[in-house]
């Protein structure tokens, strides 16, 4: 039998990109806010999940509350968990600013030991884009158990936000790693029958400055150079353009989507 998640590992260390530590999250905090507050992505994804008034959520990897917030007054309560204080620091304003006393955080992540966490049982569990992790098998059977009803994940299809448009522009090869095929057929061997979706996202992105613009994609890349970053500031200059609003646009090469995948945890699938 295949084994998927040495497969996973495998393909992860042949992956261009690195892994985001805690302080880089920390970093890109406020601006990933800014950006993911009115998305599409977010607009679909909260629009699929079977919400209920009663419900008890935990949100696995929450960020800035980029869903926590718009899903608070729609459950009972949330625990939006991630391992950034930066992130944390952010959604706990919001729900502040929003009068929103149903959101309990904790700093931790997928590797930690969530009885430790304070973690439970829950009605609901969603982990959006936050599936970075070494062990996905352990990651998954963690959901798993924590789930006494429906889990969604929102998982990378291909390249995903990374665009190989850019790293050729700058003279770097790109390996994107693996994609929400392996979780899929990780879940399948956890006989778990998921179902699959996909998120299509429009091919243009708006910022409100070209400065903007080039940090939001800057990202991507670790230790530029100065070199490196000159071709990625001439590669983007040729690309972006201005709308009727004065914003700068940047049309993707490829049009991206998200996977989303699904299932009910019921009782007699527990160990």
């Amino acid at each position: 039998m295949i084994d998927w998640n040495r497969m996973w590992q495998e393909a992860r260390r042949r992956k261009t990109w690195q892994r985001k530590t805690s302080e880089d999250w920390n970093k890109r905090a406020a601006g990933f806010a800014r950006r993911h507050k009115n998305s599409v992505y977010v607009k679909e994804f909260l629009n699929r999940l079977p919400l209920s008034a009663g419900m008890s959520v935990l949100d696995m990897g929450c960020g800035p509350g980029t869903l926590t917030i718009p899903l608070a007054p729609k459950v009972r309560e949330i625990t939006a968990v991630d391992f950034s204080p930066g992130m944390l620091e952010i959604l706990t304003a919001k729900a502040a600013e929003g009068n929103l006393n149903n959101i309990t955080t904790r700093q931790g992540a997928w590797e930690d030991d969530w009885q430790a966490l304070g973690l439970g049982r829950y009605d609901l569990i969603i982990a959006s884009r936050s599936l970075a992790v070494d062990d996905l098998k352990g990651a998954l059977d963690k959901l798993r158990r924590a789930a006494r009803g429906w889990v969604f994940i929102g998982d990378r299809v291909g390249s995903g936000p990374f665009d190989p448009a850019m790293f050729a522009a700058i003279g770097r090869p790109f390996h994107p790693g693996p994609d929400y095929i392996y979780t899929i057929n990780i879940l399948y061997q956890m006989g778990i029958h998921a179902r699959l979706d996909f998120i299509d996202l429009p091919p243009a992105h708006s910022y409100k400055t070209r400065e903007e613009a080039i940090s939001s994609w800057a990202w991507m890349f670790h230790d530029l150079t100065a070199t490196e970053n000159d071709k990625l500031n001439r590669h983007l200059s040729e690309r972006l353009t201005k709308n009727n609003h004065g914003h700068w646009c940047l049309r993707d090469e490829v049009c991206p989507s998200w996977a989303l995948i699904s299932w009910r945890q019921t009782t007699h699938q527990h160990d």
